[in-house]
């Protein structure tokens, strides 16, 4: 992408002898000063895909650590900044979770002390593994770690909060101008995170973090930084782009935050997208061409070191305010990780060479074997051996917890989601496991994140409310249309849980109940058909328990509606599902088995729709034969692009 340079003016600025038009001085130098940005890289540091024991096809830390460093050589004056999600995604992130030697600094951290990062921010997932991890995780960091509206303890407005980390950091660095004299730079960084974290970690964090929202806690925050001399402020912002108009608690706010007059540069993240970029629609206040958010610089990376994004700043002296320099022109750009040179720097290599070699010994380790292959290239079509496996651990978990309890009649289900299905993840972001030994890497292969199991009590009527929720996924398909693009992409696909146990057919002619959030859209819209268990109609009175996650359950209790309570936890012993289906494969001899059709789409006589798949897909056609797949050919990213027959 093209470099796009924007000129900044500034605005009147009221002194107590009125206005006053503030007007940069003619200097005969000025401060190039370039900010570095990476976010969302969920745990992939080395060149390898410990997924699947394989090079990581152009993605990683590792390969993007030589263009960091060039990017900062390309000037005298830059500074490295992690927009958060960094502590989960990988086997390796498992690893050093689980299996670590303790006193290690975790290698994330590692990582980042190596490249010498400036700041960075939390990210939702920061909290996955619970909070004495991730403050054990910090506690070797060379660097500030900030977040303004994460607090342990709500004060009586945002700025009398007591945080979690540092609301803010001011960076001090003696820099060099255009004519190579020296100057002090007091750069301000301040960080938010999504104020959906309370929700989405409500096991970890209930009574102990609160998160406030993004907007309140920066009006509060910005002015206190502000007082404190900046020259300049950054908002490394966890936290998608949508429209500058939102409403409190919104958890897409980094438009909002770009008109905050206090802010000069914003580095967004959370929804894996790249901005600037065609993949952000242009509005009013979002430009996606030169890389502006209401009229502010700003970079959103990608994910997973997929991308480094770059802000570069000219300052020039000021002759009033309360800044020394004002940002007179600014320019944003992606850099996409290069596919020619993989290697990473020489001293990145060697500080993670010991932590990437006893995660490849830990994830080789043989757990069990495999009957069949376990894949999610179709996960989301029909019934899938690897969610069924997923599912049938959770079920023999809970029922022998739930043994000689007074739930232990009641029949039990188990939902099980494609958590490698695709979307921004790219075409090898799919679980695609052989026949055969099943490895240590295969638990993460299989279920990505750290979730706790939980088991709720449901009615006939919950569960057919809680597979809406999963058919969100699809769009409405006409009958009688001809290719009609099937999944849409704004649900993503890690939404779609299916529920061993029960028997069902997805009407696709009919608009979807729930919204990509889980929230009730349209009462009146049904697309579960037929719901039974055993061959029986599931009728709404009916009592079942469904095995699920804990992320999963604080979702359905957010999305209760009014009036509704949430569903009953029955089992929350604080297992996670990862230790569940390991412990599940070591005591079979064999596991997994080619799946039933408990589940389909209805038929739509002369209709058809396009769907894509992973890299290797074709090898597993027979799994979605009733929709006579016929292969289209490659797409430009790499997926395999198929038509379906309904």
């Amino acid at each position: 992408m093209s470099q796009a340079t924007v000129s900044l003016t500034t605005g009147p600025l009221t002194l107590s002898g009125g206005p006053v038009t503030c007007v940069p001085t003619r200097p005969a130098a000025q401060i190039n000063l370039r900010l570095i940005a990476t976010t969302d890289l969920h745990a992939c540091l080395t060149g390898h895909d410990h997924h699947a024991n394989r090079p990581a096809s152009g993605f990683g830390l590792y390969r993007i650590s030589r263009q960091i460093a060039a990017a900062r050589a390309e000037v005298a004056n830059a500074l490295l900044f992690d927009n958060g999600d960094f502590l989960q995604g990988t086997p390796l992130a498992d690893y050093a979770a689980t299996a670590r030697r303790r006193g290690r600094p975790h290698p994330v951290v590692t990582a980042f002390n190596a490249l010498r990062y400036d700041a960075i921010t939390l990210g939702n997932h920061e909290f996955n593994y619970g909070l004495p991890f991730l403050r054990a995780s910090l506690a070797s960091a060379r660097f500030p770690v900030v977040s303004a509206n994460i607090a342990t303890r709500l004060g009586k407005s945002p700025a009398r909060d007591t945080t979690l980390v540092p609301p803010f950091t001011v960076l001090t660095r003696t820099v060099t101008d255009t004519d190579g004299r020296s100057h002090r730079l007091r750069i301000g960084v301040i960080g938010f995170a999504p104020p959906q974290i309370e929700v989405w970690d409500r096991d970890h964090l209930a009574s102990h973090i609160q998160v406030r929202d993004i907007l309140a806690s920066a009006r509060a925050w910005l002015p206190r930084l502000k007082a404190r001399g900046v020259d300049l402020i950054v908002a490394l912002a966890h936290s998608g782009i949508g429209p500058a108009d939102v409403p409190d608690g919104a958890e897409n706010a980094a438009t909002a935050l770009a008109a905050m007059p206090e802010i000069d540069a914003v580095i967004a993240g959370h929804s894996h997208l790249a901005f600037p970029g065609p993949q952000i629609a242009a509005t009013r206040d979002i430009d996606p061409m030169n890389g502006t958010l209401c009229g502010k610089p700003a970079v959103m990376p990608g994910h997973s070191g997929s991308h480094i994004g770059l802000i570069d700043l000219t300052l020039t002296p000021s002759r009033c305010g309360p800044s020394r320099w004002l940002v007179r022109t600014a320019a944003a750009r992606l850099e996409p990780a290069s596919g020619r040179d993989g290697r990473a720097t020489t001293d990145f290599g060697r500080a993670l060479a010991p932590d990437h070699r006893a995660a490849l010994a830990w994830s080789r380790r043989v757990i069990g074997s495999a009957a069949v292959p376990l894949h999610t290239h179709f996960a989301t079509l029909a019934p899938s051996a690897a969610m069924t496996l997923i599912a049938e651990a959770k079920i023999a978990y809970a029922r022998r917890a739930l043994a000689g309890t007074e739930w232990a009649d009641l029949p039990v289900l188990a939902g099980a989601a494609p958590f490698r299905a695709g979307g921004r993840g790219g075409a090898h972001n799919f679980t695609d496991i052989p026949a055969g030994p099943l490895r240590m890497r295969s638990i993460s292969d299989l279920y990505l994140f750290p979730n706790k199991l939980v088991t709720l009590l449901m009615t006939g009527a919950d569960m057919a409310d809680w597979l809406e929720q999963s058919a969100a996924l699809f769009h409405r398909v006409t009958p009688g249309a001809v290719d009609a693009p099937l999944h849409d992409s704004a649900v993503p696909g890690f939404t779609f849980e299916t529920v061993t146990g029960l028997g069902f057919a997805i009407d696709l002619s009919q608009p979807a109940r729930f919204d990509a959030q889980g929230a009730l859209a349209d009462p009146s819209a049904r697309r579960i058909v037929g719901l039974s268990r055993e061959g029986h109609l599931v009728r709404p009175d009916d009592r079942f328990l469904l095995v699920t996650n804990n992320h999963r359950a604080s979702r359905a209790a957010a999305h209760a509606p009014l009036g509704t309570p949430a569903p009953r936890t029955v089992l929350a012993d604080g297992v996670t599902v990862q230790t569940v289906l390991c412990d599940h494969i070591r005591a079979a001899p064999r596991v997994g088995a080619p799946p039933g059709r408990s589940w389909h789409f209805l038929p739509m006589p002369g209709t058809s729709v396009t769907v894509t798949a992973g890299h290797g897909s074709e090898a597993h056609l027979a799994d979605i034969a009733a929709y006579r797949p016929q292969p289209l050919g490659p797409c430009a990213n790499g997926f395999s692009h198929y038509r379906l027959h309904l």
